[in-house]
């Protein structure tokens, strides 16, 4: 069964979906003088990959066609094939560091195996660190003979100015419905599809302006219900796939104070696996045109500064529907769990649950908080101390994990394998069974987090200091970790969730 994204990728500069796109391309290869650092900036599934396939193509080719690759020479087809060692495509988001930097360009210096250039594909290359970048800069300052990179990204303006002022930049940007259109149509043609038009416009105002999105998008419907594909097909496939809390009944439900049922109504989308950034930018998109009809309503203004911070949110929290439901609370105007639920039928719900509502009452962000500096003096931090029992906190210890976990589920791992040892004058006494762990609780982040958590519970700041635990306190527990909601032995997922979260 074919792969609509990857079956319908274009192949030549003259395919790809974006014609100004194109016409760059062309004026860059067509130019007599040489190229080496290429930087492809625009939105996910505006094109950007496919561009650079094709650019490696070009300077590749055996035989161009009047700028084009020919698509039948053996390089072509080696590298169509995805079988080339001379491409070398890289993700910086996972391997971000100035190691990794050096071995890609001890890599650059070798010649090349068949082709007759190396080419380097660095996508999200605004994932790298400055320490990378500085790596990255000396060799696109003096690229070795003989090689190409192309460095992908979604947010050009995190790249260092001395970087991108030694590339040569094409932007890409979202489809128009035009474009789109034509992107569409291209596989209905090929694989001989009956679709209505309706159905198509549906589609395409789904699809937020990104071609890969749209393709994606088209061959799951495909998928589920084969070649003829009315609007009724595609209005379930959105409701059932994505969510069927359209924008206008959310818009109703706030109106009418039901802050609570849209929480619960989130819940049950989230069991089902709804794509919550999808849906948010459905809300998105239908209160940006009420603004546009309704200038001076402030109230759709505030819905879309809110919508937006959400995004944001997207980006840097763990649990996928936390943003949304934030955003709802803030809509709202009002906490809709604090009257209603217990403290005991809230260790019942789900772990989001006493985060946001404490975040709501605190009036603050929990993104915010953590980059926030704290710079009061010895004085203030005396005055804000709260003074707490070990019983107290041995007692409450599950409560401090559920406030941890929304911001990192690392952290709050490495808690549940610690337990409180004692309280002191100066605070609250951790004791870490593993030397590790308390490295990762002790660094400036990590402890934010856990103090977070501390004063949420206590209501009040509360010192803490981590001790390891001696060999003979090891022996008792060398697996288990101590839960009063629950005692478990530590998974392999949790190992790894752990892991993949700390080195990426």
């Amino acid at each position: 069964m074919a792969v609509f994204h990857l079956k319908y990728r274009p192949k030549k500069i003259n395919e790809l979906d974006l014609l100004e796109v194109a016409d760059k391309i062309k004026s860059i290869v067509s130019n007599e003088s040489d190229f080496q650092s290429l930087l492809l900036a625009g939105p996910k599934g505006s094109g950007k990959t496919s561009a650079a396939r094709i650019l490696a193509k070009v300077v590749n080719c055996l035989n161009l066609q009047k700028g084009e690759p020919c698509g039948e020479c053996a390089n072509c087809l080696e590298i169509e094939k995805g079988n080339s060692l001379d491409i070398m495509e890289i993700d910086a988001a996972s391997n971000r560091g100035i190691d990794d930097i050096r071995a890609l360009k001890e890599n650059a210096y070798l010649s090349p195996i068949k082709l007759k250039k190396k080419i380097f594909i660095i996508d999200e290359v605004h994932m790298l660190t400055k320490e990378a970048f500085n790596a990255l800069l000396k060799l696109i300052e003096e690229p070795p003979k003989n090689t190409l990179f192309i460095l992908c990204t979604t947010d050009a303006q995190k790249i260092p100015e001395t970087v991108l002022s030694r590339l040569m930049k094409i932007d890409f940007r979202k489809g128009k419905k035009g474009e789109l259109k034509n992107s569409l149509e291209k596989i209905v043609k090929g694989e001989k599809i009956e679709i209505s038009d309706e159905a198509k416009e549906i589609i395409i105002k789904n699809s937020d302006g990104s071609f890969r999105n749209l393709q994606k998008t088209f061959n799951e419907i495909y998928l589920q219900f084969g070649k003829k594909i009315t609007e009724k097909n595609v209005k379930e496939y959105f409701e059932k796939g994505r969510g069927e809390y359209g924008a206008e009944e959310l818009e109703t439900d706030l109106t009418e104070g039901k802050v609570k049922e849209i929480l619960d109504k989130l819940e049950k989308m989230a069991e089902k696996g709804v794509d919550f950034g999808e849906l948010r930018l459905r809300w998105l998109k239908y209160f940006h045109e009420r603004m546009l009809f309704e200038i001076e309503n402030a109230e759709i203004k505030r819905y879309l500064e809110i919508l937006i911070k959400a995004g944001e949110w997207e980006k840097l929290v763990e649990i996928e529907q936390l943003p949304l439901e934030l955003a709802v609370m803030e809509m709202g105007g009002k906490v809709s769990y604090q009257s209603s639920v217990t403290s005991d039928e809230l260790k019942k719900k789900p772990d989001f649950v006493k985060s946001f509502v404490e975040a709501k009452e605190e009036r603050k962000d929990p993104v915010i908080i953590l980059n926030k500096v704290d710079n009061n003096s010895g004085e203030d931090e005396i005055k804000n101390m709260v003074k707490v029992e070990l019983t107290e906190v041995e007692e409450k210890w599950p409560e401090v994990l559920l406030a941890v976990k929304p911001y990192n589920h690392s952290v709050e791992a490495f808690l549940r394998a610690a337990r409180p040892k004692k309280a002191t004058e100066k605070g609250l006494v951790i004791e870490v069974f593993y030397k590790f762990h308390k490295e990762k609780l002790e660094e400036a982040k990590n402890r934010q987090i856990v103090e977070i958590g501390l004063e949420k519970v206590f209501g009040g700041k509360v010192n803490f200091e981590c001790v390891l635990a001696d060999v003979e306190r090891k022996k008792e527990m060398p697996l288990k970790v101590v839960d009063k909601v629950e005692e478990k032995i530590v998974s392999e997922t949790e190992i790894y969730d752990v892991a993949k979260d700390i080195f990426g």
